[in-house]
């Protein structure tokens, strides 16, 4: 397991993850918030576009650094912030967040982590 093959897996999924936002959407967002009215759903939908574009955005900038030495620790600490946030959502504020989308952040966390623990013992 090297930085550049788990980057390039991590890229896939960050723009398979992109894609996915824009094409289940409506899905997602009746998913999560159940209450919704019409307004609100479409309200919902047009800002769910922005976390899918920078989805899109997060993998193609990936990919492209999966070379790169210095990133690990950002990848990690970023990775860090985004779980930690969506365990928010999830356990305090009791948003219906989807488990597969905790578990990829978990898991990236995890690459992520291991990555960096090995660029500091070299």
């Amino acid at each position: 397991m090297n930085q550049k093959n788990i980057f390039t897996a991590i890229a896939a999924i960050l723009v398979l993850q992109g894609i996915g936002f824009f094409l289940m959407g409506d899905q997602m967002i009746t998913n999560t918030f159940p209450d919704v009215t019409e307004p609100g759903h479409t309200a919902l939908l047009r800002l769910l576009q922005v976390p899918s574009a920078l989805s899109i955005l997060l993998g193609l900038v990936t990919y492209a650094n999966r070379g790169t030495a210095n990133v690990v620790w950002a990848f990690t600490l970023g990775t860090a912030i985004l779980l930690s946030v969506t365990l928010k959502h999830m356990l305090i504020d009791h948003v219906n967040v989807p488990i597969p989308a905790v578990t990829i952040q978990v898991l990236i966390l995890l690459a992520c982590g291991y990555l960096w623990s090995q660029e500091k013992k070299a």
